[in-house]
């Protein structure tokens, strides 16, 4: 009987595992592409994931209430009127609205219906309470309401504030200068 020589065996064997080891990993390099790289997400995206939630417990804010300002107050209050911040906790929220004197009087009276047309923004319950801050009024302010309807110009004053700007080459220019014209012709008819 032929014995083997254990040093020898662990030879072979040793040979043989780097062998495996080297068909394994040419055949995984020939297997597997190029490793895939993901992009990392938009930033907006990770946000919106956060905020979504949040805004549905908490309400879209002040932010929100200001888009919607005209709806909820009216044509005429919204030109004077702002809302400024929010008082108060989860438990009776006050808005505090930034509008002149005379009319913080006017809007203070109307009040339940601001309340509860804000609410519809914002959540059930989310305003409890308004509290006007009296501010002055700037200039025209108010006039706004009342400005003149300017009326369209005749052919005649068309043609000749057209002839009055031939002269004018920059196109900003002269359609700034054509709408001063129309307007201080329209207002001094």
């Amino acid at each position: 009987m032929q014995t083997k020589d254990p040093k020898k065996d662990r030879g072979e064997q040793a040979e043989n595992a780097r062998k495996d080891a080297a068909i394994i990993n040419r055949w995984l390099s020939e297997q597997r592409g190029k490793r895939a790289y993901r992009a990392a997400p938009k930033a907006g995206y990770a946000v919106s994931k956060i905020m979504r939630p949040l805004s549905a417990k908490f309400g879209a804010g002040k932010s929100g209430l200001t888009d919607h300002w005209e709806d909820i107050v009216g044509q005429r209050f919204a030109r004077i009127s702002r809302p400024v911040r929010f008082q108060g906790g989860r438990h009776g929220r006050t808005l505090l609205i930034s509008a002149p004197g005379p009319a913080a009087a006017l809007i203070m009276a109307a009040g339940s219906g601001i309340i509860d047309r804000a609410n519809s923004y914002l959540g059930p319950g989310y305003i409890q309470h308004i509290k006007l801050v009296q501010t002055s009024m700037r200039d025209g302010q108010l006039s706004g309401a009342r400005a003149k309807k300017t009326k369209d110009l005749t052919p005649a004053q068309k043609d000749e504030l057209q002839s009055s700007l031939e002269n004018v080459n920059d196109p900003d220019l002269k359609k700034a200068l054509e709408k001063l014209g129309r307007h201080a012709i329209s207002r001094s008819t």
